[in-house]
């Protein structure tokens, strides 16, 4: 008796990764998880480890590996470049994945294929930001998402940073009190406020930083600097959007689908933020059901595998 074909998505992230390994009939699922694979968060060498340690855990559950998966789907954060693709390429065909079984693009692909299919456009907001958009004849189209640093603006990142940034110029007597600053303390480890610069200088992490978005987003009562904050980050999503509609080639009369997702867009009040700030034609297109994006790897497993059998 044959076994039944199988389909692999890997869904990696600036904060962790899921795996998804699934019967081509859908009976059989098998689940992982592991650390961060953006090269762009933890490394090249990291982001192996993690990757190779969910698919070690996935193969002890299945039984088999690589050899017995009909097409993988990797989608991972910090895929943006020719280089990116290039070292990424390594790591996989390192891992047992021979070119030409396996499809590498950045995660926020996954995200969207797992709740729309084109035209329309995803945003991920989690420890990054990047919106990536397919038109009707499945051409790509992308606006951020550039790196952490310089760009992913309104991101996890950018929020963890804004909220240590205004705490740390209230330390130095620089600046306004927030009621939220001894959560920021608390959140970095520091005993109490006045120990922050102390945490704040140990900081070698992304993670650490994108953590710190989550005080801003689930605060009960916000103030106004914290309100500023969010309000200035979704502007910032919300530019990318609309860069991303502007750039895409859509047919008269179309209107497409809108996908958010990511940590951050989990803050119902964020999400309605960014949403407010785009024209009615975008909000229309929303897609209220979001499913996991490693869902979405093994609906474009399916269809690689069926293109290539297909030649």
């Amino acid at each position: 008796m044959n076994m039944p074909e199988y389909y692999l998505s890997v869904d990696g992230g600036g904060t962790k990764t899921a795996f998804l390994l699934q019967s081509g009939d859908g009976t059989r699922t098998i689940r992982a998880r592991s650390g961060p694979a953006s090269i762009k968060s933890v490394g090249e060498t990291a982001a192996r480890e993690n990757l190779a340690a969910g698919l070690e855990e996935l193969w002890r559950q299945a039984g088999f590996g690589p050899e017995g998966v009909a097409h993988s789907v990797f989608g991972l954060s910090g895929c943006d470049s020719v280089n990116d693709e290039r070292t990424l390429a390594n790591v996989i065909e390192t891992l047992g994945f021979p070119a030409g079984q396996y499809t590498l693009c950045n995660d926020a692909v996954l995200a969207f294929y797992a709740a729309a299919e084109p035209p329309g456009m995803v945003l991920i907001a989690g420890t990054g930001s990047i919106v990536v958009g397919v038109d009707s004849r499945g051409n790509f189209t992308r606006a951020g998402g550039w790196g952490y640093g310089f760009s992913d603006l309104g991101s996890g990142y950018w929020l963890g940073c804004r909220a240590l940034q205004e705490a740390l110029r209230y330390c130095d007597g620089c600046g306004p009190w927030a009621p939220w600053f001894p959560e920021v303390a608390k959140v970095l480890g520091a005993e109490s406020l006045d120990r922050l610069t102390e945490a704040a200088a140990d900081i070698n992490q992304c993670d650490q930083v994108a953590a710190l978005a989550k005080v801003l987003l689930t605060w009960p009562e916000p103030d106004s600097l914290g309100n500023d904050i969010l309000e200035q980050g979704s502007r910032f999503l919300a530019e990318l959007l609309v860069a991303c509609d502007q750039k895409m080639a859509h047919m008269p009369g179309e209107t497409p689908h809108l996908v958010l997702a990511g940590g951050c867009m989990g803050s119902a009040r964020y999400a309605d933020m960014v949403t407010c700030r785009l024209p009615a034609r975008l909000r229309d297109g929303l897609t209220a059901e979001v499913c996991e994006p490693v869902q979405g790897g093994i609906r474009l497993a399916k269809r690689a595998a069926e293109k290539t059998a297909a030649r």
